[in-house]
């Protein structure tokens, strides 16, 4: 007989601090699977155990960990207001949508004994339909696992969607087994990313190791590499805390990793490029710096195992210039006066003035009237934005890559009556930026350098994604963390091994055609090219994107064919501009 419980596991159902014995292995399945969601904390009734158990699951990050653990509670449960078992059971399948025949069915009784059970919950419960004992269940935490019937032909709701993960948790632990290898057996291929699941960018480190999890899967789907599978493993640190970060990287290097992902990491911790041309197995970021392509086009002896798998900053440059010339020749946009602003994070990463942006500027008919140098963190953005307003710009540029302060930015400029257009560079497009603004949202253009195209393959990626994380994708750091690991495992197979040399050639000579676009790193810097400010052929190219938030969602602008400014919505236009606009 199972009494109070609780215990902490992982995402591969490794189980430590337990108390009140051991846990019954259905809840450490139901514990992984609940990690796949993105909930923090979730609670039911476990109805395999004697007595009933009533079960909080709640996510346990702990920092400089890998992934999250969950920690499960559990104790007998207390049935509320004389409500049997059965009835238990009844609600569960009420809840979830069933009718009563198909209630019956389930639980091997007449569709007559239900309708009189229902009628007897209702009185009980003091409800007069059936939505109201749904929502009487669901609030009170009366759902029942596991679901009598099972999950198929159900509504998804969380505590549905923790059952049906932990199925396909215990199935994929089924044909991949997780335990002691033999001596004989081949060894996994180790992946490691490094990942900030912690501090500032924490929601894009999550979509950098969960895409990048959805593909270690589907190669592991497939059978492997060679008949060897993937190992994922993942070190967190916060991306502005440098000890935190090397200690993050040396822990992978400790484990002996093929291969090591990650995303922008080295473009605040520039040491982590050292730590990967010592360690010598490739290395593939997406720190969009030119300097460090520039390190290794200068010495590909010591940097050749290390690949930045998007194109650099140096393109948002151009690709806004390309975006004020485009306006000028929109003949519905008439500035009066060509003026622009630069907000810039104090930080090397986000630099975009200079190298010839000025001159290139006022070659297109700007001049620049304004520039801001802010902070990462807690900038003054009402200050910023009465002189952002002051200086009378018509489009201002913005480099800063915290969603939290662009956010509170673009609400200054709203409060403070911008009426011009707001460029941001890449951080924009992360998905808590439209949550957290809402319609104040609207308008806002944004610029990336790696963005998920649309394709059938994409559109798949997107599903299999909401699917399994019960959140739809951002539009860069997912589907690039997926393309980097796609990537290595084309190369590892062409390879026909682990061996670096080896690995690294085959991912210069590989053109793979990803979510994002065309990776092709046999160029000097090992870097992609950028459409069509790199090479004018988008098939060989990584098209960098200008989109614009509008009511029914992202739409991309530029560059043709993926997009057309025609499109661009301006400040105060109206519903009857806006259609002629979409007939476009």
């Amino acid at each position: 007989m199972i009494q109070s419980l609780e215990f902490l596991t992982d995402r591969r159902g490794r189980i430590e601090s337990v108390h009140g014995g051991p846990p019954p292995p259905e809840l450490v399945s139901y514990a992984r699977g609940f990690l796949l969601l993105n909930r923090h904390r979730v609670q039911f009734l476990y109805r395999s155990a004697e007595p009933w158990l009533s079960v909080v699951l709640e996510r346990a990050r702990r920092r400089g960990e890998c992934y999250d653990r969950a920690l499960i509670r559990a104790v007998p449960a207390e049935l509320p207001q004389g409500i049997t078992r059965r009835e238990i059971e009844v609600l569960t399948l009420l809840s979830l949508g069933l009718s009563n025949p198909e209630i019956g069915e389930r639980l091997g009784t007449s569709r007559r004994t239900v309708s009189t059970q229902v009628e007897r919950l209702l009185h009980k419960l003091g409800q007069v339909s059936r939505a109201g004992l749904a929502s009487l269940v669901v609030d009170s935490h009366l759902l029942a696992l596991p679901i009598p019937g099972g999950v198929d032909g159900v509504a998804h709701i969380s505590v549905v969607s923790i059952e049906r993960f932990a199925g396909m948790v215990d199935e994929v632990a089924a044909r991949f087994p997780s335990g002691p290898k033999t001596v004989d057996g081949p060894r996994p291929i180790l992946i490691g990313t490094l990942a900030s699941l912690t501090g500032q960018a924490n929601d894009e480190g999550e979509e950098l190791v969960r895409g990048a999890a959805l593909a270690v899967e589907e190669i592991n789907s497939h059978g492997g590499v060679a008949g060897r599978t993937l190992e994922h493993l993942v070190a967190d640190a916060d991306l502005y805390d440098p000890e935190a970060v090397r200690a993050a990287m040396q822990r992978l290097i400790a484990a002996g990793v093929d291969a090591i992902t990650t995303h922008y990491s080295s473009a605040e911790n520039p040491f982590l490029l050292e730590m990967a041309a010592e360690y010598g197995r490739p290395f593939l970021h997406v720190d969009t710096f030119e300097r460090h392509v520039d390190l290794v086009r200068s010495n590909p002896r010591r940097y050749g195992t290390v690949f930045q798998t998007c194109p650099s900053e140096k393109y948002y440059a151009m690709a806004f210039v390309r975006f004020l010339r485009d306006l000028g020749k929109l003949r519905n946009y008439l500035p009066k006066e060509r003026r622009m602003a630069l907000v810039e994070m104090d930080t090397p990463s986000a630099h975009i003035g200079g190298n010839g942006f000025e001159p290139a500027v006022a070659e297109a008919g700007w001049s620049i009237v304004s520039r801001e140098s802010a902070p990462f963190r807690q900038s003054d953005w009402e200050e910023v934005a009465r002189r952002l307003v002051e200086s009378r710009a018509e489009v201002i540029l913005v480099a800063h890559f915290i969603t939290d302060e662009i956010v509170e930015l673009q609400r200054q400029l709203h409060a403070a009556k911008f009426t011009g257009l707001v460029h941001y560079v890449y951080a924009a497009s992360s998905h808590r930026f439209v949550e957290q603004l809402g319609d104040l949202a609207n308008g806002v253009v944004w610029s990336s350098v790696t963005n998920r195209t649309d394709s059938a393959v994409a559109r798949a990626f997107q599903r299999n994604y909401a699917v399994r994380y019960g959140v739809e994708p951002g539009p860069a750091q997912s589907s690039s963390a997926y393309d980097q690991v796609q990537l290595l495992g084309t190369a590892w197979r062409q390879n026909g091994g682990t061996d670096s040399a080896g690995v690294c050639a085959a991912l210069r000579e590989t053109l793979y055609r990803g979510l994002n676009g065309t990776y092709y790193l046999g160029e000097d810097g090992q870097s992609p090219l950028s459409y069509p400010d790199g090479t004018v052929d988008p098939t060989i190219g990584m098209p960098l994107l200008t989109c614009q938030i509008q009511p029914d969602g992202p739409v991309v602008l530029s560059p043709a064919p993926f997009g057309s400014m025609h499109r661009l919505q301006f400040p105060g236009m109206h519903g009857a501009e806006k259609a002629n606009q979409r007939l476009h």
